[in-house]
C-alpha cells in the first residue's frame, strides 16, 4: 500500500467512525460549514449597489444588489481593453472536468437563476444596481416569484400544479399554443412574466420553440434543455407529494395541501444543495447535512442578500462541453439552448442517465464555447460596471495571503505570462479574472477563492431559510408525513428516482458514471 492509498483509507475509515455516531458527526459537520461560513465577515455589509458610499437605503433596501467590497473605480479606470481579455476565456481545446457530470451544470443554472436575478435595464441605462430576486432558495423556479404568479401556475385542485401529459411523461403546461392567427402565449399565461422580460426572452422565438415552452415559475425556465429536466422533475415531486397528502389528509382543501407541499418541496432542495451539489464541490468527500435549527446558534444567521460578486462568480459556462450526447446522437452543445424539444423527444429517464454518464467542461480560462462568449463578455462588463475591487483585495477579504505572481496563481508558465501581458502585476489583476485563472488539482474542479467564495455564501444564506429554525422545522408545518419524505431525501437521484423510471441511484450524479 503506497503512502497516499494509506492516507485515503485510513481518511475512509475515520469517515465511516464519524458518520456511525450522530452526535460526532453533528459537530463536524458544524465545524466544517463554519469554517467557510465566517471566512469574511457576516452581513450586514456596509456597502451595496445603492451608492458608493455606505447609505441607510444601501443597509435596508434589498432591491439594490448587496457588494462584498467598496468601490474601485480608480483601478477599474486602468484595466486593459475589454476584448483582450475576453480572448483569455475563448476556448482553445474541449477541456473536460476530472470527474464532474454533465447534470452539474444543469442543476447549478437552474438552481442559481432562481436567486441571481440582475435586473435588465436598456444597454444605455444598464447599472447592474437593481435586481428582481426574492433572495431566498424558494423554489421560485416553479412557484413563480411573486404570489400572483404561484397562483397563475397552480391547478387549484389538489394542492397541484398545472401539468400536461406527453407520451406518458408528465411536465409542465403549455405556455402557448396554436391559434388561427398564429401560436400566441395561452391566455391564461398573459401575466406570468413581466412585459419587459417576456419581451427580452420572447421577442426573436420561434414558433416551433414557443410550441416547446412550458409555463415554469422564471422566465428563463425554457432556456435550456437542462432548466427543462430540472423544473420538469420538481414539478413532478410536487405534484406527487400533493398526492400523498391528499391521501393522508382527505381533510384537507386546495391551499392548504399546497403550502405543505410546497414547504416539503422547498426543504428538499435545501438538503440536495447542502449535502450533494455543495459536498461534490468541496475536496473532501465529508456527508455534510442540513440540520435545523443550527444556524440560528450563530454570529452568520443575518437576514439574505444577493451580492453582486456572488452572481458573477456563479458564470461557469465553462463547465458546458464543445458537444453533447443525448441518446446516442452527439450535437454541438449550442443544441442545449431552447432544448426543451429535444428532452420530450428523449425523455427525462434518458436525458438524465445521459447527463449524468458524460464530463461536464473543465473551470478555468481558455475553455468558455464560442456560442457563450458574448454572457462572458456581459460578465466582464458588469465586473467593470461594479467597479468591483482587485483579486487580491478579496483573497485578503477572505482571509488568504495575496498571491505574489502569476505563476503562484495559475501554477503554469504560458497563462501567467499573458496574464502579465495584460495586467503587469498580479495586484491589477481584475477578480473575475482571477477567480478563473487559478489552478487546482485533479481532485478539486474549481480553485481556492472561487471555492471559498461559493461556500461562504451557499452557507450562510441558505441555511438560514425559516424552515429550518427551530420554531418551525415540525409536523405542523410539514405534516408526518412530509417530515419522512424529507429525512428520506439526500440527493437528487432521490427524487429522480420517485419521479422517473430509473431505479439505480447511481445512474443520476453530479459524479460521471461511466
Amino acid at each position: 500500500m503506497t503512502g497516499k492509498s494509506a492516507k485515503d483509507w485510513l481518511l475512509g475509515k475515520a469517515l465511516k467512525v464519524v458518520v456511525a455516531v450522530p452526535p460526532l458527526h453533528r459537530f463536524v459537520n458544524r465545524r466544517l460549514i463554519n469554517a467557510y461560513a465566517y471566512a469574511t465577515g457576516s452581513r450586514p455589509r456596509p456597502f451595496s449597489m445603492a451608492a458608493d458610499y455606505t447609505t441607510w437605503p444601501g443597509l435596508t433596501d434589498r432591491r439594490f444588489s448587496g457588494r462584498h467590497l467598496g468601490c474601485a473605480r480608480s483601478y477599474t479606470a486602468t484595466l486593459p481593453p475589454l476584448e483582450d481579455v475576453l480572448a483569455l476565456f475563448q476556448r482553445r481545446e474541449d477541456r473536460r472536468a476530472s470527474d464532474t457530470s454533465l447534470l452539474f451544470p444543469f442543476f447549478a443554472q437552474w438552481f442559481t437563476d432562481s436567486f441571481l436575478r440582475t435586473k435588465w435595464k436598456e444597454p444605455e441605462r444598464q447599472d447592474f444596481a437593481e435586481n428582481e430576486s426574492n433572495h431566498e432558495i424558494d423554489l421560485c423556479q416553479i412557484y413563480g416569484i411573486s404570489a400572483a404568479q404561484t397562483d397563475l401556475l397552480r391547478a387549484r385542485q389538489g394542492g397541484r400544479l398545472k401539468s400536461q401529459t406527453i407520451d406518458g411523461e408528465e411536465f409542465p403546461a403549455p405556455l402557448f399554443e396554436r391559434t388561427a392567427d398564429g401560436v400566441a402565449l395561452r391566455p391564461e399565461f398573459k401575466s406570468l412574466y413581466s412585459d419587459a422580460n417576456f419581451t427580452r426572452v420572447f421577442a426573436h422565438a420561434d414558433d416551433a420553440h414557443k410550441l416547446d415552452c412550458f409555463a415554469v415559475g422564471l422566465e428563463h425556465g425554457n432556456a435550456t434543455l437542462g432548466n427543462a429536466l430540472m423544473n420538469t422533475l420538481f414539478l413532478r415531486e410536487h405534484n406527487r407529494i400533493a398526492g400523498a397528502l391528499q391521501k393522508a389528509h382527505p381533510d384537507w382543501d386546495d391551499e392548504r395541501l399546497f403550502q405543505t407541499t410546497r414547504n416539503v418541496c422547498i426543504v428538499i432542495l435545501l438538503k440536495i444543495v447542502i449535502g450533494d451539489y455543495i459536498v461534490h464541490i468541496a475536496p473532501a468527500e465529508f456527508p455534510l447535512m442540513v440540520v435545523p435549527g443550527m444556524a440560528e446558534e450563530e454570529r452568520w444567521y443575518r437576514t439574505n442578500w444577493i451580492a453582486v460578486e456572488f452572481a458573477l462568480l456563479y458564470r461557469w459556462h465553462d463547465l458546458i462541453p464543445a458537444t453533447v450526447t443525448f441518446a446516442g446522437e452527439t450535437r454541438d452543445s449550442s443544441a442545449l439552448r431552447h432544448g426543451n424539444g429535444w428532452l420530450r423527444t428523449v425523455g427525462v429517464d434518458q436525458a438524465c442517465r445521459d447527463a449524468s454518464r458524460q464530463l461536464a467542461g473543465r473551470i478555468g480560462l481558455g475553455n468558455t464555447a464560442p456560442f457563450l462568449l458574448d454572457v462572458k463578455k456581459s460578465s466582464l462588463q458588469m465586473a467593470r460596471g461594479c467597479a468591483l475591487a482587485p483579486y487580491n483585495a478579496y483573497r485578503k477579504y477572505y482571509g488568504k495571503q495575496p498571491l505574489q505572481d502569476f505563476e503562484a496563481l495559475t501554477g503554469e508558465a504560458v497563462l501567467a505570462g499573458k496574464l502579465r501581458a495584460l495586467y503587469g502585476s498580479i495586484d491589477n489583476l481584475e477578480w473575475f479574472v482571477g477567480i478563473f485563472a487559478e489552478g487546482y488539482g485533479k481532485a478539486e474542479m474549481m480553485g481556492e477563492l472561487l471555492k471559498t467564495m461559493v461556500a461562504n455564501d451557499a452557507f450562510t444564506q441558505a441555511l438560514t431559510n425559516p424552515l429550518l429554525s427551530k420554531g418551525v422545522y415540525n409536523a405542523d408545518t410539514f405534516s408526518a408525513e412530509g417530515l419522512a419524505i424529507i429525512d428520506a431525501t439526500d440527493s437528487l437521484a432521490d427524487v429522480a428516482l420517485r419521479n422517473t423510471g430509473i431505479d439505480d441511484a447511481a445512474e443520476v450524479s453530479f459524479t460521471r458514471r461511466a
